[in-house]
């Protein structure tokens, strides 16, 4: 399978300010410098945004038998929203990897870990160290479970050539299945109606935003499916094959934009698949919508080996002397 890593270069810088939206969004108030934090015991429970927060006054118990949660002070928020300030700018990802570590050193119990956590992986991902990424995603959903996107960033990353090179068989099946989780987990939080609306967000612009994550969610399942295509004894897996393709063409069809790479990921399961004309068809959009770019050219040679191997089919078979 090609590897491109378009994908990763352009979804980082917008993954990093959907990110600091949605970190907002669930501590507005720690974030403002307020005390109040979830108790334990809260963590991971209910949808993004929703629930994380307990109401009332400063060291009021939290659920029975919890311990109240220690508050936040003004230094731990001026350093998260530092953090938070330097990876909305997509500029430095060292410096943003630095502040997150530094964070986490001074502040080993904090509330937000999971979103430090979250800019970490993310930077580490802007530089092209998949395992770095990896590592810091998982320590992300770990804290936290339903951080929406640590969830879209490693179902992206896991099922990529990169994070099968380095994993051995059984490691490989474990990242496909993480990838997969990971993916519906993210899904069925973004169709839920608890999804919030960022500030002053429209209607349609909820749903545009929705559908771009979807459309990435999709695509990661398609490369998921199109990994274990490869794994059969005796050939591509057709089953496998199918829902690759399907995976891929509601990524395309769900995106305002749809990614040249999605395109392409589909020219390859349905070449696999020994459907030569949709390969074709599907390689022509991805040259179309990747034109200038290295995948248009990925794209044409593909579009020109499949119709010599089209045309050489047609052939009749040669007679026998």
């Amino acid at each position: 399978m090609a590897n491109h890593g378009e994908r990763s270069a352009t979804k980082v810088l917008v993954a990093l300010a959907i990110a600091v939206t949605w970190t907002v969004l669930a501590h507005g108030p720690a974030l403002a410098g307020q005390t109040q934090q979830p108790a334990q015991g809260q963590q991971g429970q209910g949808q993004q945004g929703q629930g994380e927060q307990k109401q009332g006054q400063a060291g009021q118990p939290g659920q029975q038998g919890a311990q109240a949660a220690p508050q936040v002070t003004k230094q731990e928020s001026d350093d998260f929203n530092a953090l938070r300030s330097e990876a909305s700018t997509g500029l430095d990802a060292d410096r943003v990897i630095q502040l997150a570590a530094d964070f986490e050193k001074k502040y080993p119990s904090s509330a937000m870990l999971s979103y430090a956590d979250m800019f970490a992986a993310a930077a580490y991902q802007q530089k092209g160290d998949v395992e770095k990424s990896i590592e810091y995603g998982e320590k992300s959903i770990k804290l936290k479970p339903d951080n929406l996107m640590s969830l879209i960033i490693l179902a992206d990353l896991l099922p990529t050539p990169q994070a099968m090179k380095a994993a051995n068989a059984a490691d490989k099946d474990k990242r496909l299945a993480e990838a997969e989780k990971n993916a519906n987990d993210a899904l069925q939080m973004i169709a839920s109606p608890q999804f919030p609306k960022q500030p002053n967000e429209t209607d349609d612009q909820l749903k545009k935003r929705k559908d771009a994550l979807s459309s990435d969610l999709h695509s990661a399942l398609g490369m998921v499916h199109l990994q274990r295509s490869s794994e059969g004894l005796t050939g591509p897996d057709k089953e496998e094959l199918g829902k690759a393709e399907q995976e891929y063409k509601t990524a395309t069809a769900t995106a305002e934009k749809p990614n040249p790479q999605d395109y392409f990921r589909l020219g390859e399961a349905y070449s696999m698949d020994g459907k030569v004309d949709e390969a074709i068809d599907a390689f022509t959009k991805a040259s179309q919508t990747g034109q200038g770019g290295p995948i248009q050219t990925y794209a044409d040679q593909k579009i020109e080996d499949l119709k010599k191997r089209k045309a050489a089919a047609s052939q009749p078979p040669a007679k026998q002397p």
